[in-house]
């Protein structure tokens, strides 16, 4: 897997070469020159790329009306039910053709705009223009009047110069890293072959080879064999119990399922390594593959709007990757517990350890990842309570004591009868069942019946610009009075992602008090996922189809409370909330990604679940340090065009690869940080 390592690095480099070689990026600033006219679009605009920010197009509009002013404003098309926001006051032409009244603007590119002229003159609407502006393009409209006699107005969008093809990057670094992957298939095939691999182990250890060689030949094989065997066997025994109390303390972070329960006493190499294959590495790599793409978003994902979050309702990339990895951890809950109860551990010392753990996961994210040392020493004045690493805390203490403390003998087993077995995996867990329904009823009455001062009840809106401005300060509803109330509002996240599309105000915590009952249950169905794997253990059609079926229950509940819309639903899909439907969506993708990895890592074994396996293994440690690190050399520098989204792509992927690497070379020499 070394070479697997060198692949990455060889990823990063040849991206980093790739993404910055010009006519993919420029300085930012060095636009074309004045007159230049129209450009062709994609490689060539970007060669002559016009002043302006990242996700941005100029916008000219020329007025040729002699008679009156004109009023600019737009509409965000990803901004539901907004008012129109001013851009800018267009003033009437002087008469003359030669001298129209001009203004220029610099619009969004993210999304569909909605362009809305109003004339100054009894505030007239005269037109209005959905167009999607392309990044880095140069635009005019043109208003003018076509007839003088009917006063019939036309608003003219035209192109001055082609916008860059903002994708491209992202397509060159597809190449790159498919390209290695390819790389290393073919070198994995062609070690397969008998005379290849004798050739680079020669190349890799010319003396050894030479030397068994030369023995060969003069006829004591048999007896260098043998005294090699004695005495590799010898410092195999010691290097395989070295390893075993090695492996005792890896990580069970999260309640992953721990590799040393099968292991009995006999310290022989081959018991190890059954018992290492016992552990199913789909956990990991589903863990991992959540990991990696946290990393990358948290980072910024190259600046992408899709890999960002949401404003408000919908779902990007960056929504899916915490709620999988709550899911994940859901999953590794109920194999570790009951592997611990099987080798006899009591539950009074297992929820000690449970305590515990979750007590540290919540310091280290209020201590540790919340603040920002780079800006000054800790201050409580203004320190944020919640965060993902005390959601993560508190989740896995309310989970796992939930599954310690209702766990029943037998049930994992199947020897206890039940009336429908078709629910063996359900029923003899009603407790908890019962509970978690409690915990979803809490949550809807707080969130439709709390009054909130000054908002309607039940308000599930950002406030801000949106409902037409007629609630500003009620982001959230009730989930952000409730934190502003119990947490105060200095100590909460005072940039949600609804501040730059609704133009927000409020302080709001993704992370907040109420989103964490959601929470909950979205590791709790993660949870039910291992109860599927412990009770049809190694029936691999049975797994797999319960996972289907939970997948599709999972769906039709998410098109019924969303009404299979954006906006419209009773529910809608709002990671800002962990509303209900956002945690049956997730879950519903969590269960299909989980049956496919387990299906190719596990089942088939057609992949090894690298390179995600390495960063599954040791998900504190990366998470925590892609925070801790975030703004230091090599995972951040100073870049020469900060408004390139090749630059940023380039940054964000050779960070995400660093971590990955790390995580391997931690994993070879078996270091996994447990807590």
């Amino acid at each position: 897997m070394a070479a697997a390592a060198a692949g990455l690095v060889a990823a990063a480099a040849a991206l980093g070469a790739l993404l910055m070689a010009p006519g993919l990026t420029q300085p930012h600033g060095q636009g074309p020159p004045e007159g230049s006219g129209a450009g062709p679009r994609g490689g060539a605009a970007a060669e002559r790329r016009p002043p302006g920010r990242m996700d941005q197009a100029l916008l000219l509009v020329r007025n040729e009306l002699p008679a009156q002013g004109l009023r600019l404003a737009a509409l965000s098309g990803s901004c539901h039910q907004c008012l129109y926001q001013f851009l800018a006051f267009v003033p009437p032409s002087n008469g003359s053709l030669r001298k129209p009244g001009a203004a220029a603007v610099m619009v969004d590119t993210q999304h569909p705009l909605t362009l809305l002229l109003n004339g100054s003159v009894g505030d007239r609407e005269l037109c209005k223009i959905q167009y999607h502006f392309g990044e880095f393009g140069n635009y005019s409209l043109v208003v003018k009047t076509l007839s003088a006699s009917t006063k019939t107005v036309s608003c003219d969008l035209v192109i001055n110069e082609g916008p860059i093809n903002s994708y491209l990057p992202l397509v060159f670094a597809f190449l790159v890293y498919m390209g290695i992957l390819a790389i290393l298939i073919v070198g994995r095939i062609f070690m397969k072959i008998d005379p290849v691999r004798n050739w680079v182990y020669k190349k890799l250890n010319p003396r050894e080879t030479d030397h068994l060689i030369n023995s060969v030949e003069c006829g004591a094989s048999a007896n260098i064999i043998a005294i090699w065997w004695s005495h590799e066997g010898a410092r195999s025994s010691k290097w395989g119990n070295k390893r075993k109390r090695k492996m005792g303390r890896t990580n069970t972070e999260l309640g992953s399922p721990n590799t040393t329960d099968s292991v009995s006493s006999d310290p022989t190499l081959h018991l190890w390594s059954t018992a290492s294959r016992q552990r199913l590495r789909s956990l990991d790599t589903f863990r991992g593959l959540s990991l990696v793409i946290m990393v990358f978003v948290n980072y910024g994902g190259g600046k992408y709007w899709f890999f960002k979050h949401e404003s408000w309702n919908g779902l990007t990339v960056a929504d899916l990757v915490f709620p999988w990895f709550v899911f994940i951890m859901g999953t590794s809950i109920s194999l570790s517990l009951s592997s611990m109860l099987r080798r006899g551990s009591s539950k009074q010392k297992l929820l000690g350890k449970i305590l515990w753990r979750s007590f540290l996961l919540i310091l280290l994210g209020i201590i540790v990842v919340n603040p920002n040392y780079c800006l000054g020493p800790l201050s409580w004045d203004n320190l944020r309570i919640p965060g993902v690493l005390q959601r993560l805390g508190f989740t896995y203490l309310v989970v796992a004591a939930l599954e310690l403390l209702f766990t029943r003998a037998g049930a994992e087993s199947g020897t206890l009868e039940m009336p429908c077995p078709a629910l063996q995996d359900i029923l003899p867990y009603w407790p908890q069942w019962i509970f978690i329904l409690m915990l979803e009823v809490i949550w809807l009455c707080l969130t439709f019946l709390l009054p909130v001062p000054g908002c309607p009840r039940g308000y599930l809106g950002p406030g801000g610009i949106g409902d037409f401005g007629n609630y500003p300060n009620c982001t959230g509803g009730a989930a952000g009075y409730i934190d502003r109330l119990l947490l105060g509002e200095k100590h909460i996240y005072q940039h949600p992602s609804s501040s730059v599309i609704y133009q927000t105000t409020m302080p709001y915590d993704p992370e907040g008090i109420l989103g964490t009952i959601n929470t909950i249950l979205m590791a709790f169905l993660g949870l039910q996922a291992g109860k599927i794997i412990l009770f049809y253990k190694d029936q691999h059609k049975q797994i797999m189809s319960r996972f289907i079926i939970w997948s599709i229950v999972m769906g039709i509940i998410s098109a019924i409370l969303t009404k299979c819309s954006k906006e419209e639903g009773f529910i809608p899909i709002n990671k800002n909330l962990w509303s209900i439907s956002y945690v049956t969506t997730t879950s519903c993708f969590a269960f299909i990604l989980l049956l496919l990895i387990y299906y190719l890592v596990d089942v088939k074994r057609l992949w090894s679940g690298a390179p995600f396996f390495y960063p599954g293994m040791n998900s504190i440690l990366v998470y925590t340090g892609h925070e801790v690190f975030e703004n230091y050399f090599p995972f951040k520098w100073k870049m020469q065009d900060s408004q390139s989204h090749a630059e940023h792509l380039t940054q964000n992927l050779t960070a995400t690869t660093l971590w990955v690497i790390i995580s391997y070379l931690l994993y070879r020499r078996r270091i996994f940080w447990k807590i």
